[in-house]
């Protein structure tokens, strides 16, 4: 999914090395993001030479992009990262209206074979120095997205992963004391909720961008306020599939 998130000054030049040297990151107000990048998520089948990471820039100017990859851990330094893959240009000036493309590839180090492993593709778009630009505010976004390694085998389909999901309602003690959803996965595959709801009407609770993990339980925890929504007999969701389109669905929670 994709997240534009504000960081402080300090963290911009530690993520980029120096290269944001004066540059402030902030969430959109006016301005608009001009980076445009094909998809929502990339799969790296195993066996697969190169993965080609479509981007573009759509506005009138020029940027710079700077791209990297992590585990999940969005504030560290990337020259600090240790990941099996490598990212080709790390940087790239971008004329307005061209468009270009990343290449990722695996170098083989050893991951789990009997699951997906998930990985995150930073992109980081600089705007254009401007004329007169001293003591001017500059805006930059920044765009996560999942790279999902996937082995070999794997049992099932990846689009039919939501099917090896049950859902419960768990209190009490084993909660922290807060109601928690939890969804108990048996597939091999990670499956990403852009949307998720529980409960009807003013009761109901809504979630977005949730990713379960392979043959794992992932605890959402409900709002105090809609505590009623523990009453709920049924999730509504929006569910990734490998094409980048979305699908609705429903599913039962069990006692």
């Amino acid at each position: 999914m994709r997240d534009v998130v504000a960081v402080r000054l300090r963290q911009a030049r530690r993520l980029c090395g120096g290269l944001l040297a004066g540059l402030l990151l902030m969430p959109p107000g006016g301005a608009q993001a001009a980076l445009a990048v094909t998809g929502t998520r990339f799969i790296y089948p195993a066996g697969t030479s190169a993965l080609t990471v479509r981007v573009g820039n759509n506005g009138e100017a020029p940027i710079l992009l700077q791209a990297w990859l992590d585990k999940g851990d969005m504030g560290t330094d990337p020259s600090g990262l240790a990941v099996p893959f490598v990212l080709s240009p790390p940087i790239a000036r971008l004329e307005p209206q061209q468009r270009s493309a990343l290449v990722v590839r695996y170098t083989g180090e050893s991951l789990p074979g009997d699951r997906e492993s998930v990985f995150w593709i930073n992109f980081l778009e600089v705007p254009p120095r401007t004329t007169a630009e001293a003591n001017v505010l500059r805006v930059a976004y920044r765009l996560r997205m999942k790279l999902l390694y996937r082995p070999a085998g794997l049992a099932g389909e990846a689009d039919e992963a939501i099917r090896q999901v049950t859902w419960r309602l768990e209190q009490g003690p084993q909660a922290g004391g807060q109601t928690a959803l939890l969804a108990i996965s048996r597939a091999p595959y990670y499956v990403s909720l852009p949307q998720l709801a529980l409960g009807e009407g003013k009761q109901v609770i809504n979630w977005q961008g949730i990713t379960i993990e392979p043959f794992g339980t992932t605890r959402i925890a409900l709002p105090v306020a809609k505590k009623a929504a523990a009453q709920a007999t049924a999730i509504h969701y929006q569910v990734a599939i490998d094409s980048g389109e979305t699908r609705s669905g429903s599913a039962r929670i069990q006692p």
